[in-house]
């Protein structure tokens, strides 16, 4: 990367705006302001500074350096969207991102990235928030990460066919009295992983206090249709079916008006302590959402505190989003309005303290932050919310949802890294108008492996629920399969919205194999044309992850060894191609080639963590259980054709077949 010129727009009190632009990136100085660039070496990468000295109060504009970079070998860009719902995934060079279809903008740019990034509409251009990368040959990438977004965004503009990169700074509405970071970012060329290790390990962030979990919300069965019995009633569900949940969330549909958090409505008439008491008996974490800067037109602070809301340059509500559930169109509040301040901190003593909900679940934050004030850039207004949110949860949890994650760092201890999940493949209509908010199963397949590597540093990732249901489901099976195969592997928050009282057998066993839900260890992604290929361990047991988001069947030659897909409770020998259709996933053991060792089990999700240790002394087998496993659990033990087997943990109760060539120790946990 190769810096060409930087462009500086501004203005000082009463005058007109003035433009600089300068090839010298060693010192610039005239009448009004310095800046200078600093290089530092990292280790064996490089940060990059950009720092500001106002001589007088400056009003800043506009900030941008133009660099070259050769993307001839590159094999695609990664842009991260602007918010948790903005689509995110590594894009091809020739990508053309385009603004939504005239008239229907009006809408999906209410949620952040088309309100303030000009689409350029071109081959081969595409932005990235706060960090990006270019793919390289063997895994190999070109990294650059913003160190500093407190004050403002970090924009990376790739220009593919032109080779040009611009790194913009959004520091409109910014007013500049003293030394100002104008831009810090951190600048990498190594293997992918490496290059995230080192960027976090330069951030210095503090460990997450919080652990991963599992849990349910009301939202995708009922929506705002809850009521108390009905949340009782899956209350109930969970101790029925013996589920040991850590969180049980309700969402939105308890307020009497959107903004109006003080007020339960009529649905509950107890209240909601009595329902956090309920949950708290089964030592479970009683979650509750609320979207606590947005209000409704149909809320009191519309009709009796207009001056909380934020207001347009024309003096009219400002609008931040469009919800048929809400009477459409709703606002957002001031932040910096002190009424406001005391209002939303009563709302949080009462939700966590009088009602003793343990997490808050914190929805459409970007709305505060979209027009820059009181000095200050967007991004600095999105920072400022977040730690007054913090400050008002305190040590209790907070689920961001809806906001830009760099703001989110240090601020939430889960957030939500995609789009809300739909009950079809995707939102057909908002596709078609380019929302690239829109609810979408397979954006949020894309977003949750693409934003994998934040997950335990800057917060635990939230991929938003997993459906098994079949009532109130347009999802087909396949579907269902990838969108909780991509949760459990890189989600860290996992949840389901269904009435598990609904499911069959099938249903049942299937959700219950997640439990207890297993760290994924080193995973190695691989991603061409919507299809992606994993690679990870769980203890010492190797899997290959095959997800396809695409609309046709691709075609995959399996690597040289033996897999076992428990699915289908088959044995597949490799060096052949196996077609996945689309929407379609698979999760195979890789047996691999040793004499003895797990060939596959049934049990839990992923084949073959159901056995902890496996020991071979003469003609004995000796197995350690996997702990709470809540299925019944069928092991496939692979031996020699010739090695005679008499007992297993000291038992005679086991069965021996022949599979596909192979001599299976067939053991079943209930007869040991």
């Amino acid at each position: 990367m190769k810096f060409l010129r930087f462009y500086l727009k501004y203005q000082t009190d009463n005058e007109q705006p003035t433009a600089l632009t300068s090839t010298d990136f060693s010192l610039f100085e005239n009448d009004q302001l310095q800046l200078e660039f600093v290089l530092e070496n990292v280790h064996a990468d490089v940060r990059y500074k950009a720092i500001l000295r106002p001589k007088t109060t400056l009003h800043l504009l506009e900030f941008y350096i133009e660099t070259s970079y050769d993307y001839a070998l590159s094999k695609g860009v990664f842009c991260n969207g602007f918010q948790s719902w903005t689509e995110t995934k590594l894009f091809t060079k020739e990508v053309r991102l385009k603004r939504q279809l005239r008239g229907a903008h009006i809408i999906g740019e209410a949620y952040g990235d088309g309100r303030f990034y000009k689409y350029k509409n071109l081959k081969g251009v595409a932005h990235s928030w706060t960090y990006t990368y270019v793919k390289q040959p063997k895994r190999r990438a070109f990294f650059l990460g913003s160190l500093y977004d407190e004050n403002g965004y970090t924009i990376f503009e790739h220009h593919a066919t032109e080779n040009k990169l611009i790194i913009q700074k959004d520091v409109e509405g910014t007013k500049a009295i003293a030394d100002f970071l104008l831009l810090d970012i951190y600048v990498s060329t190594n293997f992918e992983q490496l290059c995230f290790q080192n960027y976090f390990e330069v951030q210095q962030l503090k460990p997450l206090q919080t652990k991963p979990a599992m849990g349910w919300t009301s939202w995708y069965y009922y929506y705002t249709g809850i009521n108390e019995s009905i949340i009782v009633k899956n209350i109930d569900a969970f101790v029925q079916k013996n589920i040991p949940i850590d969180v049980f969330q309700i969402d939105d549909g308890w307020q009497q008006s959107v903004g109006d958090w003080l007020t339960v409505n009529q649905k509950f008439p107890n209240g909601l302590k009595i329902i956090s008491d309920k949950i708290h008996a089964q030592n479970w974490k009683a979650g509750l959402w609320l979207a606590p800067l947005a209000c409704e037109q149909n809320s009191f602070i519309v009709k009796e505190k207009p001056h909380w809301i934020l207001k347009n340059e024309k003096g009219n509500f400002l609008k931040i989003g469009f919800n048929p559930l809400w009477s459409y169109w709703f606002y957002a509040l001031d932040i910096y309005n002190e009424e406001v301040r005391n209002y939303l901190k009563e709302v949080f003593n009462t939700i966590l303290n009088t009602w003793n909900f343990d997490l808050v679940k914190l929805d459409f934050l970007y709305g505060t932050a979209l027009i820059p004030r009181n000095g200050k850039s967007r991004g600095a207004v999105m920072y400022d919310t977040m730690q007054f949110l913090r400050e008002c949860v305190g040590e209790k949890l907070i689920l961001g949802c809806g906001v830009p994650l760099y703001a989110a760092k240090g601020t939430t201890d889960y957030c939500r890294i995609g789009p809300d999940i739909h009950l079809s493949w995707d939102f057909t209509l908002l596709k078609w108008i380019r929302a690239r908010e829109r609810p979408s199963v397979a954006n949020a397949i894309h977003n949750t492996i693409s934003r994998r590597q934040l997950s335990g540093k800057w917060f635990w990732n939230d991929p938003d629920v997993f459906l098994l249901r079949k009532n109130k489901n347009l999802l087909s099976f396949s579907e269902q399969y990838s969108l909780l195969l991509a949760n459990l592997l890189f989600g860290h928050l996992i949840f389901t919205s269904d009435n598990i009282i609904e499911y069959n057998e099938m249903k049942m066993k299937l959700y219950t194999s997640i439990f207890p839900l297993m760290k994924i260890e080193e995973p190695q992604v691989s991603f061409h044309n919507d299809f992606y290929i994993i690679n990870f361990h769980i203890k010492d047991r190797y899997y290959l992850a095959l997800i396809n988001v695409s609309n046709y069947s691709k075609m995959y030659k399996l690597p040289s060894s033996l897999f076992f897909d428990n699915q289908t409770d088959e044995l597949i020998k490799g060096d052949k191609r196996i077609e996945i259709p689309k929407h379609t996933s698979k999760c195979l053991l890789n047996v691999g080639h040793t004499p003895f060792g797990v060939a596959g089990s049934k049990g839990h999700f992923f084949s073959g963590t159901e056995i902890e240790n496996i020991y071979m002394s003469g003609n004995s087998i000796e197995l350690d259980w996997t702990n709470d496993i809540l299925n019944e659990v069928v092991v496939y033990i692979k031996v020699p054709l010739d090695y005679e087997v008499t007992r297993v943990n000291n038992s005679g109760n086991f069965n021996r077949i022949n599979k596909n060539g192979f001599s299976i120790i067939e053991i079943e946990k209930t007869k040991l």
